[in-house]
């Protein structure tokens, strides 16, 4: 009798942990492919709204009216189209130097033609922000144009290095020195 009951018992354990490790499994499923809907909704969301969020946060900050508002919407579209194939081409290029790097013997010469196209790309990248700028700046009252100013000088403060995995620093994070 007693081996029955122990019998029953050791069974209704055994199903009772099955259904658990089933659920936790079920939930770990469902939750994965819940983050990565999210995730790629996210993305989505970021690339198809950036101009929008970069026109709030100016209308924000500078307090613009409905239709400095309008004009700002249309240098930022303008200024993200072209900064964008200005940037396409510039990843392009790079990858292009890196497979040369990558060469047994790479051609010194095409690798100085591709730093010098770089070059080129930076330079008429700085154009089009210094035209975004102009164009933003002659919007603006005199009180908006140094609030736009100080935003400026904010984001070219910023440092363009080269982030780089280091010793104890984490993969990709940036130098300060």
């Amino acid at each position: 009798m007693a081996t029955k009951n122990t019998y029953r018992i050791l069974i209704w354990v055994i199903v009772i942990l099955v259904a658990t490790n089933l659920s936790m499994g079920l939930s770990f499923w469902f939750h994965k492919h819940q983050d990565n809907s999210l995730a790629e909704k996210a993305t989505e969301e970021q690339v198809q709204m950036p101009s929008e969020q970069r026109t709030r946060f100016f209308r924000d900050q500078l307090n613009l009216s409905i239709d400095q508002v309008d004009a700002f919407r249309t240098l930022n579209r303008k200024y993200n189209q072209n900064a964008r194939q200005i940037s396409n081409k510039l990843e392009r290029l790079r990858v292009e130097m890196v497979e040369e790097l990558d060469k047994n013997d790479p051609s010194q010469e095409l690798l100085d033609s591709i730093a010098t196209e770089i070059g080129e790309l930076h330079k008429e990248l700085k154009k089009e922000t210094i035209n975004y700028y102009l164009g933003m700046k002659s919007e603006c009252d005199s009180a908006q144009q140094e609030k736009l100013k100080e935003i400026f000088l904010t984001v070219s403060k910023t440092k363009e290095d080269v982030s780089l995995p280091g010793r104890g620093r984490g993969f990709g994070r940036r130098r300060t020195e």
